[in-house]
């Protein structure tokens, strides 16, 4: 028998059948909203910036609260678990991974902003310095 071979194909069959597992999960645990849906529901909720302050201190949308995603995945109970969250990034993946972290800590009504912020025709808004 061919040993490493076989080891190699369960591997594969794991690590696939996971990522189609967290697919799964991560549609169940957020929607995902374009522009114009973000910017008319976003106001009803928290309005959630990831990236780290440098990137957020550069621009972000009028409103938002920056809790980059290390400090969020860590201590997601800054958060209220009866009004919707609504999380956006650069490109739209951290945001996904974010919902899948809150949604496994009971948070419930979870959005993000489709495409990220790169996918943002708005304005931002710059923090003084």
């Amino acid at each position: 028998m061919n040993w490493p071979l076989i080891i190699s194909a369960i591997l594969l069959g794991l690590i696939v059948g996971l990522w189609i597992t967290m697919r799964r999960e991560s549609k169940k645990c957020v929607v995902n909203l374009t522009e114009a849906e973000f910017v008319e529901q976003m106001r009803k909720g928290q309005l959630i910036d990831l990236r780290k302050k440098e990137e957020f201190d550069q621009g972000h949308i009028n409103g938002a609260r920056n809790i980059p995603f290390a400090i969020l995945t860590r201590n997601p109970g800054k958060l209220r678990k009866d009004l919707p969250i609504f999380l956006y990034c650069e490109k739209g993946k951290v945001s996904k991974r974010a919902a899948l972290v809150l949604y496994g800590k009971g948070y419930e009504k979870i959005y993000q902003l489709e495409g990220g912020l790169t996918a943002w025709t708005g304005p931002l808004k710059a923090t003084k310095k």
